[in-house]
């Protein structure tokens, strides 16, 4: 039968893995969006240069149908909800990675309310919590569509995290930590006697 074909990498890594400055920039931009892998910050990185290059190359007219080019590019960035009708091709070149994240299910989740924390949104997706237009989604790194519309698959679930935003809001009373605190009695001659050797 043969060896199955090893497919081909879609993202692109860094040339310089270890340096000191790309690595704390990358771990404030995970910590953030709440990513889980290095691997998810290339593959947006990957999407946002080839955006871009594809918009040097209409600006630099090396393609035949320029107009029919850049509506298409316009018109996929309008429907992913990273830009509006008013921008232009021009714009394409400020794009930068954190347009990008904004757009993921994950962040989108978080932003909204619907968790309390990037890592709560995450979990909350890949148990299959969240749909988007009423159709289960599990992967947290989907990209959004601007005419789509995010909810919780069940009603039990919004009712347990809206309890769950309510009480962070709300400080705790001292009375519930006394309740919740037990009393040690204290021990007794008899005791110490006992525990002697």
């Amino acid at each position: 039968m043969g060896d199955p074909k090893r497919l081909n990498r879609l993202y692109d890594v860094p040339r310089m893995k270890w340096n000191k400055q790309r690595i704390l920039s990358d771990r404030k931009i995970m910590d953030e969006y709440g990513l889980t892998r290095k691997k998810e910050l290339w593959k947006a990185e990957t999407e946002v240069r080839e955006l871009r290059k594809r918009a040097r190359l209409l600006l630099a007219g090396r393609s035949e149908n320029f107009e029919q080019r850049k509506q298409e590019l316009l018109g996929r960035l309008v429907s992913l909800g990273i830009f509006t009708k008013e921008h232009k091709i021009e714009d394409v070149l400020k794009l930068t990675l954190t347009d990008f994240l904004d757009r993921r299910l994950q962040t989108i989740v978080f932003r909204k309310g619907l968790a309390l924390t990037p890592s709560q949104a995450r979990q909350l997706i890949t148990h299959g919590h969240i749909a988007i237009n009423g159709r289960k989604r599990s992967i947290p790194g989907s990209i959004v569509r601007a005419d789509e519309t995010i909810s919780y698959t069940n009603s039990k679930i919004k009712n347990v995290i809206d309890k769950s935003i309510e009480m962070k809001g709300k400080p705790i009373s001292k009375d519930k930590d006394k309740a919740i605190k037990k009393e040690i009695p204290a021990q007794t001659e008899k005791d110490k006697e006992s525990m002697e050797w």
